[in-house]
């Protein structure tokens, strides 16, 4: 087995509230936030000692603001954590170079953040605003505007030109950030619906409904209580089927049941194959009351929605088992409860709905 990357073993640890698509967001600030305040906590000394106690204290506010955007990446919030790295980064440029003058050379991290900025913000338009900003901020500072625009040709103009040139040089910088990020974004797209969708029916696959369970159960145990419900869905008799007229008739009505589910439920609905014949849905926020008169619907929908193959009528049913979190109970043993009730709709006669509701004492899934 080949050994895992830095990226795949900081995935590997990545925090219960960071979703796989902001992995790379958070470990840029992550990496960003640390270096900062460290940098800044080292300013705090030396600009002591050369008696400049203002610029001292400004850095120990400094580095309480890139511990404070370490924090904010921490729970997820990288946007929060961008605007304070910036608005610190921005300020202080200004602040010592005002004091110290442009031979301090503290403006000059404002390329460097005008790029960060420019491929970690979460909007792409605030993304583009804050990298401009950071090189104009530069420019100001690197050229004050008397001299950047003189107002006849004569021993200004060279400087002009320089900081004209040097302005396109700058923007396109940013420019070709963005770009990267464009690329960079859409290929992580493609990797991770090739990661978390089933290749055949392009739902949810069972590794992200595992990933999003696990981000429900978190979010509980944070507080917000948020309830869900969930079943798991058989098509009945789903081999004989297979048997009778081939493997790809029996995709033909995996991929019509799924177009199906996502006609019928909600944009908010999580809809995942689980496995085989089978199907699991996730409904955040609702209640049984709420979940048994649709999957009712979605029902009578697909008895209607018969698949004809060579001259044969292929009429479809499913059986469902439909469960409810409650409070202390593991999606793992959620998901074992639904099964079981499954079960109980096979057994019954299949195409009908077994819920919590349906039998009064389900024994407990082992």
């Amino acid at each position: 087995m080949a050994p895992f990357s830095p990226l795949t073993q900081a995935a590997a640890q990545r925090p219960d509230n960071i979703r796989h698509r902001n992995l790379r967001k958070h470990l840029l600030t992550r990496w960003a936030s640390l270096m900062g305040a460290a940098v800044h906590f080292l300013f705090i000394p030396l600009f002591w000692v050369l008696d400049h106690s203002l610029l001292a204290l400004i850095n120990v506010i400094s580095v309480a603001m890139w511990l404070g955007a370490y924090l904010a990446n921490q729970h997820g919030e990288q946007d929060r954590a961008v605007y304070l790295i910036t608005t610190e980064a921005y300020c202080h440029a200004i602040i010592a170079t005002v004091i110290l003058g442009t031979s301090a050379g503290f403006h000059f991290y404002l390329l460097t953040l005008s790029c960060w900025a420019a491929v970690t913000h979460s909007v792409k338009w605030v993304a583009l605003v804050l990298g401009l900003m950071g090189m104009l901020i530069f420019l100001f500072l690197e050229f004050p505007l008397s001299q950047m625009f003189p107002l006849e040709s004569g021993p200004g103009f060279p400087l002009m030109l320089a900081t004209l040139n040097l302005s396109c040089a700058l923007f396109t910088m940013v420019g070709f950030a963005m770009l990267a990020r464009h690329v960079y974004e859409t290929q992580e797209e493609t990797l991770t619906s090739m990661a978390t969708r089933d290749a055949l029916t392009g739902l949810h696959n069972r590794r992200f409904a595992g990933e999003y369970l696990r981000q429900l159960s978190g979010d509980r145990q944070d507080g917000t209580n948020t309830p869900y419900s969930l079943a798991l869905i058989d098509i009945d008799h789903f081999k004989l089927i297979n048997d009778k007229h081939g493997h790809k008739v029996g995709d033909q009505c995996l991929i019509q049941i799924s177009d199906l589910l996502v006609r019928h439920f909600r944009r908010s609905d999580v809809l995942c194959r689980w496995g085989g014949e089978e199907f699991l849905l996730i409904f955040p926020g609702a209640d049984l009351n709420e979940i048994l008169p649709v999957l009712e619907g979605f029902q009578e929908r697909l008895r209607s929605l018969p698949i004809m193959h060579n001259g044969d009528v292929i009429s479809l049913t499913v059986s469902v088992g439909v469960t409810s979190h409650t409070p202390g109970m593991h999606y793992d043993l959620l998901i074992n409860r639904a099964d079981h009730l499954l079960y109980r709709a096979k057994a019954e006669g299949r195409d009908r709905i077994i819920s919590d509701e349906s039998e009064e004492q389900v024994p407990p899934p082992l």
